[in-house]
């Protein structure tokens, strides 16, 4: 156990789940419908490594454990809640274990970086940097992937998916590895956030540029507009923090960089107006109604009927899912469930907003939420890597406020 501690196993194992993550997203699932592929994702490469990880440092830090289980007894037991009544509704009802497995793996491994304070960088090994490096790198193949015609690249089932849309299909649209243009987008908003905060660990102001290019490049190929409405909210809310406000004084910058949001910004909106109704909100609000009269008539969940079935908002209009991550979860797994997840979710949004207080957290939060909320934007899979950035958003931005702190009390 020692030679694994001294040679930073956790390092490698760690590392090796970002490949995968981002490299190379290997999972397995019971259906062959593209569509619903990522409905139904169950073992993951990946998150098999993210358990070893979480297991490693439970060994490691069994000392703490004691302490960490009491600082967050109220995580822990809405996490066994969630576990149960999952447990209970899939045995009798839903036959679909695998979401809970890989939502719990998520969860704990949120859980474990917390309770344990743990550094990427603060050993041999940079995992920030190296993650920072994974996200260009396959943002940049995502590109080329685009550029060949391709809009969604999926490893299943020992397979590789190379997926293009539809002859003729109504826009442009471009999903990369993930299961939609949504998820895509919510990704990019996070890896966009992630960025911003650790700025520093890029090896020039020009690397950061380019880097930043990147994810702006394959947000705009998305085609998502509450995604692009996401970025820039992050990017004014990083803008916001570079501010000393106890020092504050108006500068040319700060109008230049006013106005360049601003066009931005009525660019976006230029565009959602002529795309979309904004007076059902692209549809979204009969569509959260139909879902809720669905939930009240199976309350038990749809189980591995999700996907398939379909819920008719109009009688030549239906869909399969309630377009927001919050109604899909309590409409699959049933509400109990679904309450417990959004409660665990709502735990994790209030507590890093509290230690990472910042201008950029905030709207990160706002952007994320935002995108979760019109549609099905968050798949299990998703969710640890989601989990981490917004970790390593809200110590960065701590540490940076305690650093302030102590610089003025030096004064």
């Amino acid at each position: 156990m020692n030679w694994l501690k001294e040679h930073e196993i956790d390092s490698w194992i760690l590392k090796g789940a970002f490949v995968l993550m981002l490299l190379f997203p290997a999972f397995y699932s019971p259906r062959t419908d593209i569509y619903e592929l990522s409905y139904y994702e169950g073992f993951s490469w990946a998150y098999c490594l993210l358990a070893l990880y979480l297991i490693l440092q439970l060994l490691w830090n069994g000392k703490k454990l004691l302490h960490v289980t009491l600082a967050g007894a109220g995580y822990i037991v809405l996490l066994l809640l969630y576990n149960g009544l999952s447990l209970y509704y899939n045995h009798t009802y839903l036959q679909w274990y695998w979401e809970q497995i890989n939502n719990t793996i998520a969860f704990l491994f949120l859980g474990i970086l917390i309770g344990f304070q743990v550094k990427l960088d603060g050993r041999k090994h940079d995992n920030i940097r190296f993650l920072i490096h994974c996200i260009v790198l396959s943002n940049v193949g995502s590109i080329l992937y685009y550029l060949m015609g391709y809009s969604n690249f999926l490893i299943c089932n020992n397979q590789f998916i190379f997926d293009k849309l539809p002859e003729g299909y109504y826009e442009a649209r471009h999903y990369w590895i993930y299961s939609h243009k949504s998820e895509y987008a919510l990704m990019l908003t996070a890896f966009l956030a992630f960025f911003l905060a650790y700025r520093k660990k890029f090896r020039n102001r020009l690397t950061f540029c380019a880097s930043l290019a990147v994810l702006l490049v394959c947000l705009v190929l998305t085609h998502s507009w509450t995604g692009i409405a996401g970025g820039v909210l992050v990017l004014g809310g990083a803008l916001l923090d570079l501010i000393d406000w106890r020092k504050f004084r108006l500068r040319l910058w700060h109008l230049g960089a006013v106005c360049a949001l601003a066009v931005v910004g009525c660019g976006v909106a230029y565009g959602v107006l002529k795309e979309r109704d904004l007076s059902t909100l692209g549809s979204r609000i009969p569509i959260w109604k139909t879902a809720l009269e669905t939930i009240k008539e199976y309350p038990q969940g749809w189980g591995m009927r999700f996907g398939p079935s379909k819920m008719w908002v109009t009688e030549y209009f239906g869909v399969n899912n309630a377009h927001n991550v919050f109604l899909n979860q309590i409409l699959r797994f049933s509400i109990p469930v679904g309450i417990c997840f959004i409660l665990l979710f709502l735990a994790i949004v209030i507590y890093t907003l509290v230690k990472g207080r910042s201008f950029l957290m905030l709207c990160t939060w706002l952007a994320l939420l935002i995108i979760m909320s019109m549609d099905y934007s968050l798949m299990s899979l998703q969710m640890a890597l989601l989990f981490l950035l917004v970790y390593l958003i809200m110590i960065k931005k701590r540490e940076e406020r305690i650093k302030r702190k102590a610089e003025r009390d030096a004064i």
